[in-house]
C-alpha cells in the first residue's frame, strides 16, 4: 500500500482528532481533509492537466500543508520557497523549474507578476467530494524539488519522486522499535523548504497523531521550550543546534512525557546528548543521517541510553542503512576501502533521486556505477562525507570532504556566499564556518587587507541571501595562509580566526 492510499486512510480514520496545532490553534483532520478537496476541485477545473510541477509558497499554515497533499493526491509536485528569503532568490527556483502556478496562502503574493497564483485561502468551500476524479498514478512523478546552495551562486534542484518519497516512509515502518500512536503529540520545527520537514510530519500524518508546529520567524529554541511544557509532547525530531542553545535551561526542563527523540541535520556530540537525556528521562534516542539527494535520512543510529555510544572526535555515530539503502566507501580513486579506514561515504537505493536539476555536469560529477559485491551493477552518489566503518558495523562521521557545511540545519556551500561577496568587493576572501560558544556553527567573513566599510556588501549579500547564509562575523587579516600547493589553506585559516 503506497503512502498516498496510506495518508488518505488515515485522514478518513481519523477525522474528529487534531491533525495539527499551528500558533496554538488547533485543527482536526477534517479540516485537513476539506482545504485538500478544495484545493484540489480548483486543480481539476483550471489547471492544464499536464501541468505537473507547482510552484509552493511555504507559510505555516492549514492552506500549505494542505496544497502539499492536494498536489500529492493528484500526482504532483511541489517546489517549496520560503517566503522571507530574497525574493530574486525564489524567483530564480521557480524559473529553473519552469512552472506556470504558484500556490499560495498568502493575503497579498509576491509573485503575481511573474506566475499564475492560487490563494489557496480562496478555494471554494461549498464543494462536493464527488465531484473530485481520481488521477492516473505514476510512482515516477516527481512529489517535490527541493533547491539547495549551489557553488556557481545558483540554488541546486534535488527532484524526488514518488517512488523515492515511499520507499524512505516504507523504510521508516520498518523499524519496530520507532513507532507511533494516534495519541502521540509530535513537535514539528523544520521549514518546509527543508527535508527534514517530511520526517517530522509525514510519519505523525500516516498514524492520526498532531503535529505542533513552529513559526517561521519564531527564535526555534525558545519555542521548542514552551511546546515541550505546554503540551507535553511526545515525538520530536530537532536539529542538534537546538539543544545547544536550551543547554542554559536544561536545569528546567522535565518532559517526562517524550518518548522519542530524533536528531538530524548536524553532527550530534556525545557529551550534550548525555546531558540531555536527563531532561527528557523516558524517551529512546535516535541520529537521522541522510543527504537530500537519498531523501532525507539513509541511516539511522539508535542511541544506547544504559550502556556505552562510540563517538569519532565526540561525534555519535550516524549508525546504520535503513532498509534498502546500500553504501560504500571510496578512496580518491574510487576503490572501496576497508572497515576502520577513512574514506567517501556513496549511497545506493531506492531512495536515490534521478539526479540535479537540469545539471548534467553535476551529475557526472556526483553519480556513478559500481559493481558490488554480489556483481550487480548499481548506481551511487558521492556524499562529500568523510566517514569510516567501526567495529560494531556503525558509520562514522568524520568531516565534510569539501566545505559544505551545515548552518543551523541548513545545508551550505560557501563557494555560494564566496560568489554572491565577489561581485560587490575585489579583495582576496574566504569563507568559513567557526565554533560560536554554544556549540553551533555559524558562518564568518575573513577579508584579505585593512579594515573597510562593509554597509554595501552586507546589504547586497541579505538581499540575495538567505538569513542563514549571511556572515555573523567579519575578519580582517593581512594576508591569507596557504598551503605548498598554493591552495587556500581554510583549516589554518579557522584557526586563525578562532583565536581572535
Amino acid at each position: 500500500m503506497n503512502f498516498i492510499n496510506r495518508l488518505k486512510e488515515s485522514f478518513k480514520t481519523h477525522s474528529s482528532k487534531h491533525a495539527l496545532c499551528i500558533n496554538d490553534t488547533f485543527y482536526t483532520y477534517q479540516d485537513l481533509s476539506d482545504a485538500i478537496n478544495r484545493i484540489r476541485l480548483y486543480i481539476q477545473k483550471n489547471i492544464n492537466p499536464e501541468e505537473k510541477l507547482f510552484g509552493l509558497v511555504a507559510n505555516d499554515d492549514l492552506e500549505t500543508y494542505a496544497s502539499i497533499f492536494a498536489l500529492w493526491f493528484e500526482n504532483k509536485g511541489h517546489i517549496p520557497i520560503n517566503p522571507t528569503a530574497p525574493l530574486d532568490r525564489n524567483l530564480k527556483i521557480f524559473d529553473q523549474t519552469d512552472i506556470n502556478t504558484v500556490l499560495d496562502s498568502s493575503k497579498a503574493s509576491d509573485f503575481s507578476d511573474s506566475f499564475e497564483v492560487f490563494c489557496t485561502t480562496n478555494s471554494d468551500s461549498g464543494i462536493d467530494i464527488n465531484d473530485l476524479k481520481s488521477p492516473d498514478f505514476s510512482e515516477n512523478n516527481i512529489a517535490y524539488i527541493l533547491f539547495t546552495s549551489g557553488s556557481t551562486g545558483d540554488p541546486k534542484g534535488i527532484p524526488i519522486s514518488f517512488k523515492n518519497l515511499n520507499a524512505l516512509l516504507s523504510a521508516l515502518d520498518k523499524d519496530d522499535e520507532y513507532k507511533l500512536h494516534h495519541s502521540d503529540k509530535c513537535l514539528q520545527m523544520y521549514d518546509l523548504t527543508f527535508d527534514a520537514s517530511l520526517t517530522a510530519f509525514m510519519p505523525a500524518f500516516l498514524s492520526g497523531a498532531c503535529s505542533y508546529t513552529i513559526p517561521g520567524n519564531s527564535m526555534k529554541y525558545l519555542q521548542v521550550f514552551k511546546l515541550l511544557n505546554k503540551y507535553e509532547l511526545t515525538v520530536i525530531k530537532m536539529v542538534p543546534a537546538i539543544i545547544n542553545y536550551l543547554r542554559p535551561y536544561f536545569s528546567e526542563i522535565n518532559a517526562e512525557s517524550v518518548r522519542y527523540c530524533v536528531f538530524g541535520g548536524g553532527k550530534l556530540n556525545d557529551d550534550i546528548v548525555k546531558e540531555w537525556l536527563k531532561c527528557i528521562p523516558n524517551s529512546k534516542l535516535y541520529n537521522h543521517y541522510g543527504p537530500t539527494e537519498c531523501t532525507v535520512c539513509s541511516t539511522y543510529y539508535n542511541y544506547n541510553i544504559n550502556g556505552s555510544n562510540k563517538s569519532h572526535n565526540g561525534v555519535l555515530p550516524i549508525g546504520k542503512p535503513l532498509n534498502g539503502i546500500e553504501y560504500i566507501i571510496i578512496n580518491e580513486s574510487g576503490e572501496t576501502v576497508a572497515s576502520g579506514v577513512q574514506g567517501e561515504l556513496c549511497l545506493s537505493g531506492d531512495q536515490l533521486t534521478t539526479g540535479y536539476w537540469k545539471n548534467d555536469k553535476l551529475n557526472d560529477k556526483l553519480f556513478f556505477n559500481h559493481t558490488t559485491s554480489n556483481g550487480s551493477v548499481k548506481r551511487f552518489y558521492k556524499t562529500g562525507d568523510v566517514c569510516y566503518l567501526n567495529e560494531d558495523g556503525d558509520l562514522m562521521y568524520v568531516e565534510r570532504k569539501d566545505f559544505q557545511v551545515k548552518i543551523r540545519g541548513f545545508r551550505v556551500e560557501l563557494g555560494e556566499i564566496e560568489y554572491h561577496i565577489r561581485n560587490v568587493i575585489n579583495n582576496n576572501i574566504s569563507v568559513v564556518d567557526i565554533d560560536i560558544e554554544n556549540g553551533n556553527n555559524e558562518i564568518a567573513l575573513v577579508i584579505e587587507g585593512e579594515k573597510t566599510d562593509t554597509t554595501n556588501l552586507f546589504e547586497h549579500l541579505q538581499n540575495n541571501l538567505p538569513n542563514y547564509m549571511v556572515p555573523t562575523k567579519t575578519f580582517f587579516l593581512p594576508g591569507l595562509p596557504h598551503n605548498s600547493n598554493g591552495k587556500l589553506d581554510r583549516k589554518q585559516l579557522k584557526k586563525i580566526i578562532e583565536k581572535k
